[in-house]
């Protein structure tokens, strides 16, 4: 019966199967680039199982949510708003990819494989990744929605998060995917890279909005009664199923529902004409198709003139330049950077932290501290190039020196970059100008600290390994979790050490010394972990 409904939607059974199957276990095979003689290269495990972990902590948070708010329709929004976040997130940081592969064309397309089968195989393999994350973050506050109104609204709380992030997911591919029908492979890069920042900031900005409104509705206690803009947000849509599952939902809650299952209709024929072998050739294409040469002297970056440190600098901007994925790990930094400034601003983070009246503030910048280079570094080790590697297995370079001058470039040049434009932004309002630039210093040699350890726990040669599925969204989720406790400890404790000008001396002392132990042990841990590896195409 089920292939029978295939083959009337044009559809061949045999080939989605296949496909579905082939596109989901792929993710769980050993990735290539370098691998240590006798072993397996990288873990087969997939990165979706640390996203479904993190995924199902934030489940757990909600399920209180969900037992303290007496308001049902405001805890089930929270919900849809978090697992859309979820999706957005994994979409923007991982669009190709979660969704589509450049080799897809190349390998099915001299195949007698129709666009649908095609589109129907990828759509299941990105439902598989979205439905399973939404099944992980509905699950417990569905078994709250079960004692305090039914199985029914249970379900309804898993349907409503799991149309409501398939919704997200078509809505962001769709933007995606209608430049190709007005910009050229040789352009569409950048175009894209310019599309991800703006969503990205319009998606930020409208979450943010969200979040505080859904605080203060909470805090108020005033439900959507007293603020019934709240209805506006498509979320609160999908949230109004579970209202409406659990009976005595006013008639908003009805509207809003029907509007939420029309929507979810409308996406369905959107996406059928979004993915396809097509839009997989012009993927590929954008990969090996360069943007004209601009005419430009050669630069010499400071600290970067020569040798290994050279090789660096100039890599990493020609994969900024021609890398996709690694251009759009850069740039969706920025708007989820100024995300967090935003909210750091909302806890005080103007107040001058050597001030004798000074309280613990900021958090949210110290987080985006840790946040810039650790993501940056891990975007550096993977790439759709990534069998070009193999320059770094043949070329008598040292493979210290190069994961240092890849760390090392990293450090000056995005998160010193950030630092400054900081502590100028931090002088205007501080009481002393070098209060802000020393408050500087000393964030930048935490987070310079951070990066360090985790290079030693994972040292990886820059862009020399192969890219998997939602792997980057995963580091990512690692990445807030070490920003959380970072921004939650470094605050409080340069608060202490800035009542006294000696201490604040000596610990700078202390810290710099830290670091230079820290670096040498880098390189002998280095010279350990990747002295014997070779490399598997």
């Amino acid at each position: 019966m089920f292939d029978g409904l295939l083959t009337a939607l044009g559809i061949d059974p045999s080939q989605w199967r296949a496909l579905t199957r082939t596109y989901v276990r792929i993710d769980f095979r050993a990735a290539g680039g370098p691998t240590r003689r006798h072993g397996a290269g990288r873990a087969g495990s997939s990165a979706l199982v640390g996203i479904l972990i993190v995924s199902g902590i934030g489940g757990i948070a909600f399920a209180f949510i969900a037992a303290a708010t007496p308001d049902t329709l405001l805890s089930a929004s929270l919900l849809a708003t978090y697992g859309a976040a979820n999706t957005m997130m994994l979409l923007l940081v991982d669009f190709t990819g979660v969704v589509v592969s450049p080799d897809d064309y190349g390998i099915l397309g001299a195949r007698p494989v129709g666009s649908r089968t095609y589109f129907a195989a990828r759509l299941s393999a990105v439902g598989v990744y979205v439905g399973a994350i939404s099944v992980v973050i509905a699950l417990f506050p569905a078994l709250v929605y079960t004692v305090r109104l039914g199985p029914l609204a249970a379900l309804a709380a898993v349907l409503s998060v799991l149309l409501c992030n398939l919704t997200t997911a078509v809505l962001v591919i769709s933007g995606y995917v209608a430049l190709l029908h007005h910009v050229h492979p040789a352009r569409l890069r950048r175009a894209l890279s310019y599309l991800q920042l703006v969503a990205a900031m319009s998606f930020y900005v409208t979450y943010y909005i969200a979040t505080r409104a859904f605080r203060s509705t909470f805090l108020n206690r005033t439900g959507f009664d007293g603020a019934p803009w709240l209805w506006a947000l498509p979320t609160t849509w999908f949230a109004a199923l579970v209202a409406v599952a659990g009976g005595h939902a006013p008639a908003a809650a009805w509207a809003a529902a029907l509007a939420a299952l029309l929507l979810s209709a409308l996406c369905v024929p959107l996406a059928a004409g979004r993915i396809s072998l097509d839009y997989a050739r012009r993927i590929g294409e954008m990969t090996a198709v360069g943007e004209p040469a601009s005419a430009h002297r050669e630069l010499r970056l400071p600290g970067f003139g020569r040798d290994e440190a050279r090789a660096i600098a100039l890599l990493v901007r020609a994969q900024f330049r021609f890398d996709q994925r690694f251009r759009m790990g850069v740039l969706g930094i920025i708007p989820l950077t100024a995300f967090y400034v935003l909210i750091g601003m909302d806890q005080g983070v103007l107040q001058d932290p050597f001030s004798p009246t000074a309280h613990v503030t900021g958090a949210g910048v110290f987080f985006a501290l840790v946040f810039i280079p650790m993501t940056l570094h891990a975007a550096l080790t993977v790439s759709e190039s990534w069998r070009a590697a193999w320059i770094f297995f043949a070329a008598p370079a040292s493979h210290a020196h190069i994961v240092v001058a890849a760390k090392n470039f990293v450090t000056v040049y995005f998160l010193g970059a950030y630092l400054i434009v900081l502590a100028l932004f931090w002088s205007v309002f501080f009481d002393r100008v070098w209060h802000a630039f020393v408050h500087a210093l000393f964030a930048g040699l935490l987070a310079h600290m951070l990066l360090q350890l985790a290079v030693m726990v994972k040292p990886a040669l820059p862009f020399a390994a192969e890219p998997r599925k939602a792997e980057r969204s995963g580091a990512m989720f690692l990445v807030f979790v070490a920003g959380a406790i970072a921004a939650g400890v470094f605050p409080s404790l340069l608060l202490i050490i800035y009542r006294s000008l000696p201490l604040t001396f000596g610990v700078l002392v202390f810290v710099l010394a830290v670091t230079a132990v820290i670096e040498y042990a880098l390189r002998l841990r280095i010279e350990e972990a990747i002295g014997d590896l070779e490399f598997r195409g």
